[in-house]
């Protein structure tokens, strides 16, 4: 998904204000001397006036009270709004049809493209890409600030699963940031969250009927240990239900399984 091409238009023409009225503010550059000439000169100048925006954001809040481009109250909110700004390192895990998914730490948020797909820029075999970006609310949604810069690593099988479950998480609980105004946060929060069906009850009677299992008086020796793992699988189903984020909880169940695993191969073994 990319902003529509009005809004695209829109970010960028406050962005190359609020740059250029830095770059003045900090004597960067002084022989560019109209925004647009500062829109059309080399990506390494618009970073470092890009990143002198980011470490002293002091200045967009002086932007705004001067308000050298005679904005009209609507822009000077947008440009306010950048002060929440979210700077770092990202992981971009993957790009859906209506955001690329960035996650800092566990945190998962579902960037918006500008004029291009983010699709288009961090292909599908370059994902997962670490990149150092900045985040920006634009009206409803979250976007980055036009410029990232990445690293060329290589993630194995171990890192992949790891974000692919926090993705996964958070999707399911309804947390991926989408939108820094909490109303339109909270708003989709509340239709992408899953409800989830109700396994307890049903595990629960599982259980029940499982306590009748037994290995009766010459029967094979692999009922035994059998019985036993149904009886350890529900309650592992138990507890992944019931406590879904005490994962020691739930590996202290899986031990308990992979116990009676190595006894019921023992146990097929001596039966042959």
């Amino acid at each position: 998904m990319i902003l529509a091409q009005e809004d695209a238009k829109l970010f960028f023409d406050l962005m190359w204000s609020l740059q250029f009225y830095v770059k003045n503010r900090l004597s960067l550059w002084p022989e560019i001397q109209t925004v647009a000439a500062y829109s059309e000169v080399e990506t390494e100048i618009r970073m470092e006036v890009r990143n002198a925006v980011w470490e002293n954001p002091h200045l967009i809040a002086e932007y705004i009270r001067a308000n050298p481009d005679n904005l009209n109250a609507e822009q000077l909110a947008i440009v306010a709004s950048w002060q929440n700004f979210v700077q770092g390192k990202f992981f971009i895990e993957r790009t859906l049809k209506k955001y690329a998914v960035f996650m800092q730490d566990n945190t998962v948020y579902g960037v918006v493209g500008l004029y291009d797909p983010l699709a288009e820029i961090v292909p599908k075999q370059m994902q997962p890409m670490l990149v150092e970006a900045v985040l920006l609310p634009f009206k409803d949604v979250v976007i980055y600030d036009g410029m990232f810069s990445s690293y060329h690593m290589f993630f194995g099988g171990g890192m992949k699963r790891s974000m692919k479950e926090t993705y996964n998480k958070a999707k399911r609980k309804g947390e991926i940031i989408v939108s820094f105004n909490p109303t339109v946060q909270q708003a989709n929060q509340a239709k992408t969250k899953k409800k989830m069906k109700d396994w307890q009850p049903v595990l629960a009677s599982l259980s029940q009927e499982a306590k009748s299992l037994r290995a009766q008086s010459g029967s094979p020796p692999t009922w035994s240990p059998a019985f036993s793992m149904v009886k350890a699988s529900l309650a592992l189903a138990e507890t992944a239900v019931a406590y879904p984020e005490d994962e020691e909880a739930i590996w202290e169940q899986f031990d308990k399984l992979s116990q009676l695993t190595r006894r019921l191969e023992e146990a097929i073994y001596r039966s042959a």
